[in-house]
């Protein structure tokens, strides 16, 4: 039997009444997003968060790590920077194996996972001075077997580098990326990790002071696996290089769904040097974030390659000058204006250079 159109429209009217005094905003939501529902049904997900983990060193070691691994008389405390305010302080001393901390609490990174892990670090370290490891991305477990250890590593090695190393199962490590080590001052690092058993899902992905970083398969992006064990978790401090006193200063730790959220300055760094052509900043100008930049990234942004005169540094940053491309050669170190670098032996010298935060 048919239903007779007034009664039709009657019954429909009434059916989106119902839907919508029954589509509820569910507040409650663990993963930090909104959930909009109709008759108790997901439809629909707004202001999805983006920070998973925030290990600012103001929050204390009881709400930041999972474990504190400390070999020997090592400590791991909270210093005050006059930048940067709280930085956790990891001393390890000569004779002991280890000062890290093994977190990050109430996060868990799971197979399929997307996620930045974001930090700065300064280290005082001996200039040649080889560790394991001053970050790692860590397996633990019992359960699935133990093939990486420790399949992501941001260590130094006894050339005066540092580098990022992957480990494939069998522990055959391959440096992914590598640059000169920069002791006592800060330096920012973002990683981004494909979370994966699957070398052919997972992969990672870097930033050194600001600047997506070129790796060594030629691309921005490393193919890799990247979850061994039951699960991983990221390292801080110090581990290995048990000749030496070691201080790794680490903060603005986070762990984010996003670049910009995981990044230190926040994607972007509010200060910048500039470079100028002649002495009291005159003629052509080109300015500087931090980051690392060659002859020809210094022309694409407007300068000229053995053609600088002058230089503003504002404070919070240090600028490392290189009379040569690719940060070879004589070097000059800024951590102020210099309105005439003719008073530094560096006029017309200038073929790349490092802006870094101080």
């Amino acid at each position: 039997m048919k239903t007779p159109p007034a009664i039709a429209t009657l019954l429909l009217a009434s059916s989106a009444l119902f839907t919508l005094t029954h589509c509820t905003k569910n507040m409650s939501d663990l993963d930090g997003k909104n959930a909009v529902t109709a008759n108790g049904h997901p439809v629909a997900a707004v202001n999805v968060q983006s920070l998973l983990f925030d290990g600012d060193a103001a929050l204390g070691a009881s709400n930041v790590w999972k474990v504190l691994n400390v070999e020997g008389s090592g400590t791991i405390t909270v210093d005050t920077d006059p930048t940067y305010g709280q930085v956790w302080k990891f001393y390890k001393p000569a004779g002991s194996h280890r000062t890290e901390g093994h977190g990050a609490k109430n996060y868990q990174a799971a197979e399929g996972d997307d996620i930045y892990i974001g930090w700065r670090s300064k280290l005082d370290i001996p200039a040649n001075q080889n560790t394991n490891a001053i970050f790692q991305w860590k397996a633990y477990g019992s359960t699935l077997p133990m093939t990486q250890n420790f399949p992501i590593v941001v260590s130094t090695n006894s050339t005066g580098n540092l580098h990022l190393m992957h480990y494939a199962p069998g522990k055959i490590g391959t440096e992914v990326w590598v640059t000169p080590l920069s002791r006592n001052t800060w330096n920012s690092m973002v990683l981004h990790i494909k979370v994966s058993r699957d070398a052919s899902i997972g992969f990672i992905e870097f930033w050194y002071n600001g600047v997506k970083q070129t790796l060594v398969n030629g691309t921005q992006r490393y193919p890799a696996r990247t979850l061994d064990a039951d699960y991983c978790d990221p390292k801080f401090g110090v581990y290995g290089g048990d000749p030496a006193d070691i201080t790794n200063y680490v903060h603005a730790i986070k762990i984010a769904s996003s670049y910009a959220e995981a990044a230190p300055d926040g994607g972007s760094s509010n200060l910048s040097a500039t470079l100028y052509q002649n002495c009291s900043y005159a003629g052509w100008s080109a300015a500087f974030g931090t980051g690392s930049y060659t002859a020809a990234t210094i022309a694409a942004k407007g300068g000229i390659d053995n053609d600088a005169s002058s230089l503003k540094v504002p404070a919070g940053l240090k600028v490392t000058l290189f009379d040569g491309d690719n940060f070879t050669g004589d070097s000059l170190v800024l951590t102020a204006d210099g309105s005439c670098l003719k008073n530094n032996n560096f006029n017309d010298k200038v073929s790349s250079l490092k802006v870094t935060s101080n």
